[in-house]
């Protein structure tokens, strides 16, 4: 009897926590908890589900990595929303204290891509992540497409050419899109905590209307004749429905919603599906009286679950559904969604890796989806990892994609990029955004190699991690990206030609050898180590692996000293003097991950190494939420490096100075000071912050430019300061509003590089310091804007130099209203509208290749 007590205990122990196995993903779109409670919930999870391939433990750690550098002294994470009215602050700051003109002390960035992706020995390659799009129902060549981290584009010629819609706004999260088909300049973009932003002049500007609840927005569904009746799934509250164009919102079903659908013959009749609860099953709403009252259908298991139906027969409804990511099973109606049968697959898992749906792995209802052919109610097509299709009404289904290039070709089925977002049929194109892209299928009933079409190309989206640069010219530059491998840019090539994809799954760090830029070396997450000799032009991908020391933290520590050798940080310190083929342990056991390890340019005798120690509840009082710096002033020979005085909060990154080693900085989030000087090697600090805004700063790099320039990357933007300065100053002109990850100098050809979190690799000349300022006084003369005051509907930019610009017109409270670019002023004047805005003060700021002037003006 005890025994058998025992055993129903821990099955109940199992269940209770397997049935809330996306607790803490609720609890992350929430944004009302610390970051220490979501830990521990998490925890609970992977403790039971394991922490292997597909069970979302790689997504986990992936958001905790950029969670914990974005705390609050108050151990909560900060919220889009808060960055976007900090970035409003910081345009309002700027312009009111500019005396018409801003040097950003010679910054002119320019984009390095990727802007597309090779089939090499990357086995999964791809541009970037893709979230949403929307399709203009009668001119498929006219698609939105977002990107989680690298904003909304837009094509109007079917993905020949990309252009970007959100590069100037504050906020660069997409989770849906919509286009209004009556008027297809109308678009609606759902965020996360519930923001719901719209445009009216096809994505030029675009302004916050109502919220959706306060967690993610995962679709917006606009009325087929009725534009102004929306529907808005939020993965945290429920089903919304909005009356008036978005400006408010009403809550029809509490929940966490995945999917809303219109009955396509009848749109009085409206499907819907939530996460079903754990005891009261269910799920699954529908209505018939154009979404008054929904009735649910209770018989459902839990889980989450996305509905398909047909235009050709909308009595046939299916049900998709997941359970502990994933799949469960496929439900089919024959009663327009009146009554259900669960259609029998045995065994099968639909959203694995394998192409027979023979392993447990799975991420739904993060990668989860379904679209049935608009002429065959027959033909499903489902999605997880993979793509698969039924043509018989869902009994069976067959591998339509594979994730890795090889897989595909072997099974002479379309390459289509793993973890699928969503898919859908817009007429008879089958439209599949994935986390390495968007891909099309224009004849879904022909299945063969050439089954999808990647439509990428164009896009500058790549997540990257980090970066590694060489001290070359022309340059060499590897980089690792979230779901899109390592990337090597090889300087001096076309464009075309430039990027090559070398390794799969999560890139992270990288560099380029000392000593011979055709070696490389990079890692995956919780530090995979690899090395090239090629540049990425190895036949297989297996042979460039290599034997790491040890598991790392999800982004794990890989440098090189001035000599060629290798730094290796986890549990210990590792260093290699034989290009990674063999590994030491050069310092004591660190209690923890080594977060960080950088050896002093000056001096590859002294190393410095940080680790923290999180705020759970598991964790000492008096080490909780700290830092401690650790250093060797003999390069480990006596594996007891010192420690050093530590900080509350986390280090983001340490750079210490080209030719001090005692000179140290350190970016710190979930603390008061964003940057902290050392002078005397760890041992007291100094703050250096004055200037900057309440952003999370992310990437510090020092100039060896004899006045201690430091560059510092954050949310957005980056800044600059020397000794000849009293405060951070913006050194961002032209680069696009982006998380800025690391940055590195490349003293062979002059330019600052930084990996961008969603825009891909982006460079600037450094620093400059001749202000004398003839030229910018002249260009700044003969910038003219008028009339000033502005009593007409137009104000006029007119300038004399042969080159393009951009031009950004913001509100007194820092807001921006337009935004133009490549626009030329030399030849005539740009007539800008400001017809509709009220009067008062407002900013034209204007963008050239050196600099930027700024102009206030007066609409009367």
């Amino acid at each position: 009897m005890v025994k058998k007590l025992k055993l129903l205990l821990v099955f109940l122990s199992c269940t209770y926590v397997s049935s809330y196995a996306q607790d803490y993903q609720k609890m992350i779109s929430e944004n009302s908890h610390r970051l220490s409670e979501i830990q521990e919930e998490a925890e609970k999870y992977f403790e039971i589900n394991g922490t292997g391939k597909g069970t979302g433990y790689k997504q986990y750690k992936r958001w905790e990595y950029f969670a914990m550098k974005q705390l609050d002294v108050n151990g909560f994470v900060k919220d889009p929303n808060y960055l976007f009215n900090e970035l409003e602050a910081q345009n309002q700051r700027r312009n009111a204290n500019s005396s018409d003109q801003v040097l950003d002390n010679g910054a002119s960035w320019s984009e390095l891509g990727p802007t597309y992706f090779n089939e090499t020995t990357g086995w999964n390659p791809g541009v970037g992540r893709i979230s949403s799009f929307a399709v203009e129902n009668k001119n498929h060549d006219h698609i939105i497409i977002g990107s989680i981290g690298g904003g909304i584009w837009k094509t109007t010629d079917k993905g020949r050419t990309w252009n970007s819609l959100t590069d100037n706004h504050g906020n660069m999260y997409t989770y849906s899109l919509a286009m209004e088909q009556s008027n297809t300049q109308v678009y609606y973009w759902g965020s996360a905590f519930g923001h719901v932003y719209k445009s009216v002049n096809a994505g030029a500007t675009w302004e916050k209307v109502g919220n959706a609840g306060n967690g993610s927005v995962l679709k917006i569904l606009i009325h087929p004749k009725n534009p102004n009746v929306l529907y808005a799934c939020n993965q945290s509250n429920g089903l919304y429905k909005s009356f008036d164009g978005g400006a408010s919102w009403d809550l029809v079903i509490q929940g966490r919603f995945y999917d809303v659908e219109f009955d396509p013959n009848n749109t009085d009749t409206i499907f819907a599906s939530s996460f079903g609860v754990y005891g009261g099953n269910g799920g699954f709403f529908r209505s018939t009286d154009g979404g008054n009252t929904f009735v649910e259908d209770k018989t459902f298991p839990f889980g989450a679950k996305m509905i398909g139906v047909s235009k050709a027969d909308s009595n046939i409804v299916y049900v998709l559904e997941e359970r502990w990511s994933r799949f469960n099973a496929l439900y089919k109606s024959v009663d327009n969604g009146v009554t259900f049968q669960k259609l029998d697959h045995g065994n099968k898992n639909y959203f694995g890796y394998a192409d027979d749906a023979s392993d447990r792995r799975g991420q739904a209802p993060r990668d989860m989806g379904i679209a049935i052919s608009p002429t065959n109610p027959d033909e499903v097509h489902i999605a997880g990892i993979n793509t698969w299709r039924s043509m018989d009404g869902g009994l069976s289904f067959t591998n339509s994609s594979q994730w890795t290039v090889e897989g595909a070709k072997n099974l002479n089925i379309g390459y289509c990029h793993a973890d699928v977002d969503d898919l859908e049929f817009v007429g008879n194109d089958l439209f599949v955004v994935t986390d390495g892209g968007i891909f099309l299928s224009e004849d879904t009933t022909n299945l063969n190699a050439d089954y999808y079409k990647d439509l990428t190309t164009g896009l500058g989206i790549r997540q990257f991690y980090k970066l590694g640069v060489s001290q070359t010219n022309p340059v060499v530059i590897t980089a690792g990206s979230q779901d899109n491998g390592s990337s090597i840019y090889r300087g001096g090539r076309e464009a075309s030609d430039a990027w090559i994809d070398w390794l799969g799954a999560d890139g992270m760090e990288g560099l380029i050898d000392i000593n011979n830029p055709m070696v490389v070396y990079g890692t995956s997450q919780f530090g995979g180590l690899y090395k090239t000799s090629t540049q990425g032009n190895d036949s297989f991908w297996w042979q460039m692996r290599r034997s790491s020391p040890g598991r790392g933290n999800w982004v794990t520590p890989l440098e090189q000293d001035q000599n060629g050798d290798l730094y290796y940080g986890s549990r210990s310190v590792y260093k290699s003097v034989d290009g990674a083929d063999s590994w030491q342990q050069i310092s004591q056991d660190l209690g923890r991950n080594a977060t960080h390890v950088k050896i002093a340019p000056s001096n590859p005798d002294i190393v410095y190494a940080s680790i923290y120690y999180g705020n759970g509840w598991y964790i000492p009082e008096d080490l909780r939420g700290r830092t401690k710096i650790y250093r060797t002033l003999n390069g480990g020979a006596t594996q007891e490096w010192s420690k050093l005085k530590g900080f509350k909060g986390e280090v983001n990154s340490i750079a210490i100075h080209p030719t001090d080693p005692n000179k140290i900085a350190v970016a710190l989030s979930g603390a008061e000071e964003k940057v902290l000087i050392s002078t005397d090697g760890g041992g007291s600090w100094i703050h250096y912050s004055t200037g900057l805004p309440n952003f999370s700063p992310y990437a510090l790099e020092w100039d060896n430019n004899k006045r201690d320039g430091l560059y510092l990357g954050m949310d957005y933007g980056i800044y600059y300061r020397d000794m000849n300065m009293n405060e951070w100053e913006p050194f961002s002109n032209n680069l696009p509003n982006v998380r800025i990850n690391e940055l590195e100098i490349n003293y062979a050809d002059g330019y600052l590089y930084a990996a961008t979190y969603g825009r891909g690799i982006w460079k600037s000349p450094r620093a400059k310091y001749d202000d004398s300022s003839d030229d910018h006084g002249d260009y700044l003369d003969n910038i003219k804007v008028y009339p000033n005051p502005v009593k007409g509907e137009y104000v006029y930019i007119k300038g004399d130099k042969e080159e393009t610009v951009a031009i950004r017109l913001f509100n007194s409270k820092g807001h921006i209203l337009r935004y133009f670019n490549g626009v030329a002023l030399k030849n005539e004047a740009y007539r800008m509208s400001i017809a509709y805005l009220p009067k008062g003060i407002y900013f034209i700021r204007i963008n050239s290749k050196e600099m930027v002037v700024t102009k206030k003006i007066i609409i009367e």
